[in-house]
Parts: C-alpha cells; structure tokens; sequence
C-alpha cells in the first residue's frame, strides 16, 4: 500500500488531464465506516480532486463511497450505475470496475453487501471494536492475486467480456475497459483491456499518442 501514497504524490508533481480509479483501490472502503486505514491516501485522492478531474467507479471492496468526506468533489460511479459510457474520438467506450456479468448469485451478493440497510449495519458494527477488528483484521490480511491467463484462453475471455457489455451498451461500442480481474492484458479487435493491479504490479494505464498503454505507474 506505500506504494500507492508515492505514486500519488507523483501525480500531484506530474498531473495528468484527468484520473480514473477502476475499484478496489483499498482493501476495505466502506462509505459508513470511519476510513482509519485509508485516510492518508483519501486525503492524496482528494488534493489531486482540485486540480484535475477524478472519476471513481466503485469496486467489491470499496462502495457506500457517496458517504466519504474526502470524495465529495469526485465523480463516483455505484455500482449500479456501471458500466459507464465515455466518448473518444468520436467512438464509445464501456467503462466498470468489472465485476458485471458473474452469474445471479455474486449478483445477489454484492447488491444486498452495497445496500443501504448493509451500509447502516457495517456502519454500526465498526463502533463495537473487537467485533470489528475480528472482521476486518483478516480482509486486510488477505493476498491480492494477478490472474495470468494463456494468450488462447485470454482471447477468448476477452471475446466474452466484450459480448456481454455489447449486449447492455445503448451505443455501439469501440472497446471495453474494466478492472476487477486483475489480468493487465490488451486485446484490440475490437479494443479490450484487463487493467492490472497497482497492488501487484505497479502498473497503470495511460492515454498517450500511441492510444492506450499498460506501464509502470512513475514513467
């Protein structure tokens, strides 16, 4: 996680003309709970917030983020609201956090986990600490892991990922952009990309003049 401070510091140094956050940037933001862990990085999130344009499309480990004090000049995307459509160049491009399109049961999961009846709840337990710290000690604890696929099996992933948002996207689309999977792979025909993890691998994606481009995050 100290990387990501850096990095942030390095894009207050070095703005860019806007910034996206795909999800999942911490390992738990939760709008009802007091951002203990995170407030550093929020803080970062909300300086860059004045001077550049932000967009936050929530993840499965970051919702309720409309209740985030620091986030309150940043445009949040709920989940609900994914995938978002942005123009460029006179095409379309679907943009979510990724975790659209996984089957009623994980569908089911994370909108009762998002609501606010839930919100309220995890609100409320984060008050009674020793509940809490049983809870959340293991989240943060957790691995986060890269899922490297074959160059065969990726395409194919790809080609599927791109039916589903074609299928609910009102416009036609140019490409696809999501994270949630953590795979930091291109396909172009038409344009797919699995962003990387930060987390993982310090890389980032970026719109230069040869279009979009996975690198390392402080090029």
């Amino acid at each position: 996680m100290r990387d990501l401070p850096h990095f942030l510091e390095y894009l207050r140094a070095h703005p860019p003309s806007q910034l996206f956050l795909m999800g999942d940037i911490f390992q738990i933001c939760v709008g009802t709970i007091k951002p203990t862990h995170n407030l550093e990085v929020l803080e970062q999130i909300e300086s860059l917030s004045h001077h550049i344009p932000v967009f936050y499309f929530e993840g499965n480990h970051d919702f309720g983020l409309s209740n985030v004090p620091q986030l309150r000049h940043i445009t949040i995307y709920k989940r609900s609201a994914q995938p978002v459509i942005f123009g460029h160049q006179n095409q379309f491009y679907a943009l979510a956090h990724g975790d659209l399109f996984l089957g009623f049961g994980y569908g089911f999961y994370i909108r009762a986990l998002a609501n606010p009846l839930s919100l309220k709840t995890l609100g409320l337990l984060s008050h009674i600490k020793p509940l809490y710290r049983a809870i959340s000690t293991p989240l943060y604890a957790k691995k986060i892991k890269t899922y490297p696929k074959s160059a065969l099996d990726f395409i194919h992933f790809a080609k599927v990922r791109l039916e589903h948002y074609a299928k609910e996207s009102p416009k036609p689309l140019a490409g696809v952009i999501e994270g949630h999977f953590h795979i930091g792979r291109i396909f172009k025909d038409p344009l797919y990309i699995s962003l990387p993890s930060f987390y993982c691998t310090r890389e980032v994606t970026k719109l230069s003049v040869e279009g979009l481009v996975i690198c390392p995050a402080m090029r």
